[in-house]
């Protein structure tokens, strides 16, 4: 694709994101008068009608999900014989851009909660992600986080499936080619939140075979001692057996936000037992007198004259 593709309706402005099977561009959809991001397919995948139909069927798919932390898609269509998918602008660039060093805990516990109640709902609409990693997660000028490129369905096939995940961020039963469920997109945002965290993915090498190795075979990594007691979290979402994992993007969630904003527990008060009044004698510092009780003359005996 090195010319600008002719999407009529649209006049497209700059690349925003390149990828093998497509190009992503700042356009203006001209009917509206707004800005929106269009996802144009590659040429080099231009010749194949599985993938064509797959790249449809995805923009379709994202387009039935309404949720604040998910990317809304506006259109789709073909031009030209090039497949789109037309979606909302979001200004605040993505998670990879700004991911250069570690970010406080309290940031990367809100924003992992925000994507994981964006699964919670993708799941329960029968969407699966398979490709969570930090280029597919975008910030609005509030600095919300978004999901963007939601749209495979539960319902595709161990090929497709192979297909689909970056090398850092696939789980076990990607890479051994298995369909999975909602659980691998929970094992990817753990590698996320283990990133923003450390400034480093979990597992790690300049061979991606090797990397792949590493999530079947090498134990869960260990937080610097500082972050200690986020290491249940990512115990939890980096288990190696989808069942060992939280069972669902809604138990994450509530992890999660057990961190951000801890429970306090309060002592019952116990009563004080009741103590008996306390005679004060009466007193000033002006110039009343003091008055105090004689003792009682004994009986029997007259007072001396």
């Amino acid at each position: 694709m090195a010319e600008l593709p002719d999407i009529p309706g649209y006049r497209l402005l700059k690349v925003l994101k390149q990828s093998k099977r497509s190009r992503t561009f700042l356009a203006e959809q001209q009917s509206l008068a707004r800005q929106v991001a269009l996802k144009v397919m590659s040429e080099e995948f231009f010749n194949e009608p599985i993938l064509r139909q797959r790249f449809v069927d995805e923009g379709k798919s994202a387009a039935r999900l309404n949720h604040p932390n998910v990317l809304a898609v506006f259109d789709i269509g073909s031009a030209g014989g090039y497949p789109f998918i037309a979606t909302e602008f979001v200004p605040g660039g993505t998670l990879r851009d700004t991911l250069q060093q570690p970010m406080a805990p309290v940031d990367a516990l809100r924003i992992a909660k925000e994507l994981a109640s964006a699964l919670d709902y993708a799941h329960s609409q029968g969407v699966v992600h398979r490709d969570i990693k930090p280029s597919n997660i975008l910030f609005r000028a509030d600095g919300a986080a978004v999901l963007s490129d939601l749209g495979i369905l539960k319902a595709q096939s161990v090929s497709v499936s192979m297909q689909m995940g970056s090398p850092h961020y696939m789980s076990p039963e990607q890479i051994e080619g298995q369909v999975g469920d909602g659980r691998a997109d929970l094992y990817s945002l753990g590698v996320v939140l283990f990133e923003m965290l450390t400034g480093r993915p979990p597992f790690d090498a300049d061979d991606p075979f090797v990397v792949v190795g590493k999530h079947l075979s090498e134990p869960v990594p260990r937080l610097p001692e500082s972050l200690a007691i986020y290491q249940p979290l990512i115990d939890r979402t980096l288990a190696k057996k989808p069942e060992e994992r939280y069972t669902s993007a809604k138990e994450m969630v509530l992890a999660l936000d057990g961190h951000l904003e801890p429970k306090t527990v309060r002592e019952p008060r116990v009563a004080e037992p009741a103590k008996a009044p306390v005679p004060v004698a009466t007193s000033s510092a002006s110039d009343s007198p003091v008055t105090t009780a004689l003792p009682r003359p004994k009986a029997g005996r007259a007072p001396p004259a």
